[in-house]
């Protein structure tokens, strides 16, 4: 099997594992934190579709000949995602869920435009100097580390 063809798969199969997780805590619990300093279940979707809204499917649209994505400093995108957030007033577990599947589509969408070469072609990117493998990987880590936070939730909530 080709590497972008590997990618598209895990990174589909990851969108099932994401919300299956999501999907394992109980309503009552999904907008709460399940330990001092961690996010509540709800707030990791929300962070997840805004990472892939902002970061993730604009840096594969860059390796097809789209701008550097905007960005602010860190500070100010989690202030303004904090404001955005406000507690999870109005937004539904439901509508989470279906608008981090259909962003993630977006960026399925896009793999078969990639070839096996442009895997190797590096970009200045936001992470600086990378790759479209490496900006791949990063969207895969950052599923799995989430959906492993989702998880460790339902297990060891106190």
């Amino acid at each position: 099997m080709q590497q972008v063809q590997w990618f598209q798969q895990q990174l589909h199969i990851s969108i099932d594992n994401f919300v299956w997780a999501v999907e394992q805590i109980p309503q009552e619990r999904l907008y709460l934190a399940p330990r001092p300093n961690k996010w509540p279940v709800a707030r990791l979707v929300y962070h997840m579709t805004r990472y892939d809204q902002r970061l993730a499917l604009p840096s594969l649209q860059q390796w097809l000949g789209g701008p550097l994505p905007t960005v602010g400093t860190q500070e100010e995108d989690n202030a303004k995602d904090e404001h955005d957030w406000d507690d999870g007033n109005g937004h539904d577990i439901g509508t989470l869920l279906a608008d981090f599947k259909a962003i993630r589509l977006q960026q399925l969408a896009l793999f078969p435009r990639f070839t096996e070469q442009s895997l190797n072609e590096k970009h200045d990117a936001i992470w600086g100097n990378v790759s479209l493998k490496w900006v791949m990987i990063k969207t895969y880590q950052h599923t799995l580390e989430h959906t492993d936070e989702v998880l460790r939730a339902y297990l060891w909530w106190r």
